[in-house]
């Protein structure tokens, strides 16, 4: 039997939320894994979040005197959240595959300071490792001997969230990566809207789909310069830095910020930017580019083939999403749940060598796929969505 099974048959608590007892949570752990989205805790349950084919499944067991069984046990990529909700919460996940610190390197003020249960801590003084790390320019990978470290990144995030007014929180929330100016306070608006019941309008749900397109292609440059930094192709490093850059630039021309910050406001999106002038201004000014960047990418296929290949077993064993599981064969794109069936066709889809290759070739496939997308809704911005087509009648039985 499936997870998914095993979840289906706890208490329903509510739409697409079930409860398990220890013993069902148990068992859940122990069946087939299903494909795993995030993991969390709070002072009295531990969650998990699934994907039910297309459909988010929320699982939650109570805490007995603070411990859980540990998700890591079948699923690898669980050891993370379940590492943090440690530290954060001081939840005990027994059974699990590493309970090493995710966060708290020592010098914390307190001991599980999310938790009603948080003491003051003696300020231990951070490990040797960590405590070098925050004092270099050595990336966090290669902290400690090639540990990921992210605990000096960490600054209390939901701590300084907690409390405050929806829009109060939504800069916190716009500035906790540097990845995802749009992404990141756009899932915290969707989530606070589906909480109070208020549906966008057509025009802010295009505007925003445009801005999260934009900071997808930003992204993609910025990734495709990188790779090519760091295998020695100094010339599509620079056609690429110059495309995320000139992207930047058009941003701040049409009223945005270069790196789309603030620009989703409880409203919709920020006042003073043009978003449909800027749409097009992307899409005329990105697509005569992309052959070059695309010509120069075929002269890496050599470098890129055959590196750091990621079998689609593993992606599937590891949970991976994202460009990165799209490109180790596993094809779901979030885009694809998108209220917006002007863009169905088109899809940049995914690859199968699950190589350097493979991800670097669908980083430009999805730069195109999003220009696209832009001009397609800049084109008809604000209109009604075309209704779903009807579903197909049976076939006649002879």
């Amino acid at each position: 039997m499936s997870m998914v099974r095993h979840i289906r048959q706890g208490e329903h608590l509510a739409p697409h939320h079930y409860g398990l007892d220890e013993p069902q949570w148990r068992a859940m752990i122990n069946a087939t894994p299903g494909w795993f989205i995030a993991h969390w805790c709070d002072d009295s349950r531990a969650h998990a979040l699934f994907l039910d084919q297309e459909t988010p499944l929320l699982v939650s067991t109570p805490l007995i005197d603070g411990r859980y069984f540990a998700l890591s046990a079948t699923i690898p990529a669980a050891s993370w959240p379940e590492r943090m909700a440690q530290d954060l919460w001081g939840c005990l996940p027994l059974g699990a595959a590493e309970t090493e610190p995710a966060l708290d390197h020592g010098g914390w003020a307190s001991i599980s300071p999310l938790s009603q249960r948080s003491v003051p801590s003696d300020h231990t003084p951070p490990d040797t490792g960590f405590r070098e790390g925050l004092h270099s320019d050595m990336a966090p990978l290669a902290w400690g001997a090639r540990k990921i470290m992210p605990g000096g990144a960490h600054t209390g995030l939901m701590q300084h969230v907690h409390g405050r007014k929806p829009e109060e929180a939504l800069k916190i929330i716009g500035r906790s990566t540097s990845a995802a100016f749009v992404s990141a306070p756009l899932a915290y608006s969707r989530a606070v809207e589906q909480a109070l019941g208020l549906v966008p309008s057509d025009a802010v749900r295009d505007a925003r789909t445009i801005l999260a397109e934009i900071e997808r292609i930003t992204v993609h440059c910025r990734d495709i310069a990188l790779m090519a930094r760091l295998t020695g192709f100094s010339l599509l490093d620079t056609h690429a830095s110059l495309a995320e850059d000139l992207c930047a630039e058009l941003c701040a021309q049409h009223g945005a910020s270069r790196r789309l910050i603030d620009a989703i406001s409880p409203e919709g999106i920020a006042a003073g930017i043009d978003i449909c002038p800027l749409a097009h201004a992307v899409h005329d000014a990105m697509m005569p580019r992309l052959p070059i960047l695309e010509g120069l990418h075929g002269q890496m296929a050599e470098m890129l083939e055959g590196l750091g290949v990621i079998t689609a077993s593993t992606a599937e064993r590891f949970c991976l999403g994202g460009l990165i599981g799209r490109a180790s064969g596993r094809s779901f794109d979030l885009r694809q749940l998108e209220d917006d069936r002007r863009h169905v066709p088109g899809r940049a889809g995914s690859r199968l060598a699950g190589d350097g290759w493979a991800r670097q070739s669908l980083r430009l496939d999805e730069i195109r796929d999003s220009l696209r997308r832009i001009e397609r809704i800049a084109s008809q911005f604000a209109s009604p969505l075309p209704l779903p087509p009807p579903p197909r009648p049976a076939p006649a039985r002879a």
